[in-house]
């Protein structure tokens, strides 16, 4: 063989027809690429069309339940009687939705003890009413993909139905029905109630046999290591000597959120006023065009939508009171500098996300993500958000207070005269939001007032052969931002007014009307002990579902002395989420309460260097929470805090280390960091906490800063 003929058998090429084949193949995969990305915007759009053919869903039947009258007077008032088919056609973001009510009336057949569709002979009126509400919408148009273009795609059609019950006997006020008695006045049908059990849910007195308490707050964890979900109620009831019975029950939810933000293009786009205690029920608030949030993914809380789309101050409504501006915003105590001041977020509180080195960014443009923490009351059936939460004191005892009649009644009376002393601080004028007065402590209550482990003298004992191991307990008191309408019924109760007076029936002491809660918090509230580890440890792990994780059981470890216990919790809605700091002002928050534990255990504790390595944990990785990191030392006392953690070393450690742990997320590697701390190892293996983890060296020579961040993939 030649070495000409040699080359041709070597050199190859591509042939006309395979460059053509293969140019069709590309063509056909960029077609099916973009034919996927047309049915995702096309999803999507389509998703957000449902969700506000549910918010109209919703409004509809709130305005039907409003009703004030039940015989209709020619259309001055509305009345149940009004309640009637119909429909109508409602513009929302250029999208048209067709709303039709179909109406069914039910009799209560006395005979038959049943519900019946027919009227029997005289009924002036049915006894309640079916309501079918049924959104549809054809958005058959294109539909926008920002501000300034649109596609070729096309909106589907689709339909929502909402039903609901509307009973002819009105419920005006959170849980009391009114029924007409000898034409004024309300009744309520007694409801037999079960108080909660002491020490967990603690009765707190009202007056007039009047007693209000709080359920357990328990989380639900959402995403594994993520996002939070708690819930809790609060419950009024009577009592005497033939029992308890129900008044009252308001049903809170506490969320955490990714959000996305948004800036109002159009005047349907905004979100709802903060939902606010009357003196009678949770009355919601208009919908004003104000920037909103949307949720940034569907893994997280039903909830979300609410508290993304509400959760922002900003706008201008027909409500607004200038007299009362605390009333229209979700924090009326948030400092004036933390509001954005001109531009399209005018009047909305910062939103913050944070960066690949886990310090906060703000969230300043349409489009930023976010994190937000929003609190939810049950109004009329449906959760609506309302103002922040705001804890004014907190209270931290040993094991065995509160398990005693006396000791209740003890706190209770702390509680109910601290909460007084409040009201009667606050006054009656305008703008209170502005300098608030502050809950008085037990210790400058008149007389003075002293908690079992308070001061050292009154310490708690953990000895060998005695308590080597308790559960401590800790509760906040909560006081909601009062607005001047509720003000004016509270200083007429004050003033001797009777409840019809003052516009609250049924009402004979103010503390039934001021929103107050006292709430368990001990599986929320952090722990730390001073000393660290010894002689005495508390534990302090991961929020888990329904309080399965361990919080605030001090344990007898080794050594001879006093421990300083702090107990700490976030004072807004991050206290009951356990959310990481969402903007600049977490750590001026916080409230935090000392006790003081002796301990009597003989063997020696581990010699101290006085050497501290302390520092923040922080995450930048969005939906990862840092408060879930653990942390477990060699040759170092180390303790997790609210923020972060602090390590003392041992006396002539040899090799010192830190490893946190219990941080990941489904399909990610994540690794922890730390510019101050070399690492020594590290594992991710996937989606147990447990088995990923970053292990330090820590310094033996010298005290030092040193924060950590976690984060995707590599340092």
């Amino acid at each position: 063989m030649s070495k000409q003929e040699a080359r041709k058998r070597t050199e190859r090429g591509f042939t006309l027809i395979e460059v053509l084949v293969g140019i069709v193949v590309f063509a056909l995969g960029m077609m099916a690429l973009a034919a996927l990305q047309s049915n995702l915007a096309k999803n999507s759009a389509d998703a957000n069309a449902r969700t506000v053919a549910v918010n109209i869903g919703e409004e509809v039947i709130e305005a039907v339940r409003s009703f004030s009258q039940i015989t209709s007077d020619g259309g001055t008032n509305s009345a149940y009687n009004d309640i009637v088919d119909g429909s109508r056609t409602i513009n929302r973001g250029g999208n048209y939705y067709n709303v039709a009510s179909n109406v069914t009336d039910y009799y209560y057949d006395t005979a038959n003890e049943t519900f019946t569709t027919t009227a029997p002979t005289g009924a002036a009126r049915s006894d309640m009413k079916l309501l079918e509400i049924t959104v549809t919408w054809n958005a058959n148009r294109e539909f926008h993909v920002d501000q300034s273009g649109t596609t070729s795609g096309r909106l589907g059609s689709g339909s929502i139905t909402l039903r609901e019950v509307v009973s002819s006997i009105t419920a005006p006020s959170g849980g009391k029905v009114a029924i007409s008695k000898e034409g004024n006045g309300s009744y309520a049908p007694p409801v037999n109630y079960n108080p909660g059990q002491n020490p967990d849910i603690i009765s707190i007195q009202l007056g007039d046999n009047k007693f209000k308490e709080s359920t357990t707050p328990l989380p639900d964890v959402i995403r594994s290591d993520e996002l939070v979900e708690t819930r809790f109620d609060v419950v009024t009831y009577s009592q005497d000597n033939s029992g308890a019975t129900f008044l009252r029950r308001e049903e809170f939810r506490a969320v955490s959120c990714e959000c996305t933000l948004r800036v109002p293009s159009t005047d349907d786009q905004g979100g709802f006023r903060p939902t606010v205690w009357n003196g009678n029920e949770y009355s919601q608030a208009e919908f004003v065009s104000k920037p909103y949030g949307v949720s940034a993914n569907n893994q997280q809380s039903d909830f979300c939508d609410l508290c993304c789309r509400d959760h922002h101050d900003g706008g201008v409504g027909s409500e607004d009171d200038a007299g009362d501006p605390g009333r229209g915003k979700y924090n009326p105590f948030r400092p004036s500098t933390d509001y954005h001041d001109g531009g399209s977020l005018d009047g909305d509180h910062k939103h913050y996300n944070r960066d690949n080195n886990g310090n906060l960014v703000l969230a300043c443009n349409d489009g930023d993500r976010y994190v937000e923490a929003c609190r939810m009351v049950r109004k009329d059936g449906f959760f609506r958000i309302a103002q922040d939460l705001r804890q004014e004191g907190l209270n931290a005892f040993p094991a065995d207070y509160l398990d005693e009649s006396g000791e209740v009644s003890e706190y209770s009376g702390y509680v109910t005269a601290a909460v007084s002393a409040y009201e009667a601080a606050m006054g009656a004028t305008d703008g209170y939001e502005s300098s608030p007065p502050s809950l008085t402590a037990p210790s400058a209550m008149t007389p003075a007032m002293s908690f079992p482990a308070s001061t050292v003298p009154t310490a708690t004992e953990m000895e060998i052969g005695g308590t080597t191991e308790q559960q401590l307990r800790s509760r906040g008191i909560y006081i909601d931002y009062m607005s001047d309408e509720l003000r004016t019924r509270i200083n007429c109760l004050d003033l001797g007014g009777d409840g019809e007076a003052c516009d609250v029936p049924d009402v004979t002491t103010a503390l039934e009307i001021i929103p107050f809660y006292d709430v368990q918090l001990t599986w929320l509230a952090r722990w730390n002990e001073t000393p660290n580890n010894n002689p005495i440890d508390v534990t302090n792990q991961a929020i888990q579902d329904n309080n399965a994780h361990s919080r605030g059981i001090a344990a007898l470890t080794s050594g001879f002395g006093y421990s300083t216990i702090n107990s700490a919790v976030h004072t807004g809605n991050l206290g009951l989420t356990g959310t990481d700091p969402i903007d600049p002002w977490y750590t001026s928050e916080e409230e935090s309460y000392d006790m003081y534990a002796l301990a009597v255990d003989f063997s020696t504790p581990p010699p101290l260097s006085g050497i501290t390595v302390s520092g923040t944990i922080t995450s930048a990785v969005a939906g990862v929470k840092a408060a879930d990191a653990e942390i477990v030392a060699t040759d170092a006392q180390c303790d997790r805090t609210n923020t972060g953690y602090e390590c003392i070393v041992e006396s002539g450690a040899n090799n010192p280390r830190l490893k946190i742990y219990n941080y990941f997320k489904r399909n990610k590697v994540l690794v922890a960091c730390s510019n101050e701390l070399v690492t020594h190892g590290q594992e991710h293996s996937g989606d147990t906490p447990a088995n990923n983890w970053t292990r330090f060296d820590l310094p033996a020579a010298s005290t030092t800063t040193a924060n950590i961040v976690i984060r995707e993939d590599s340092c």
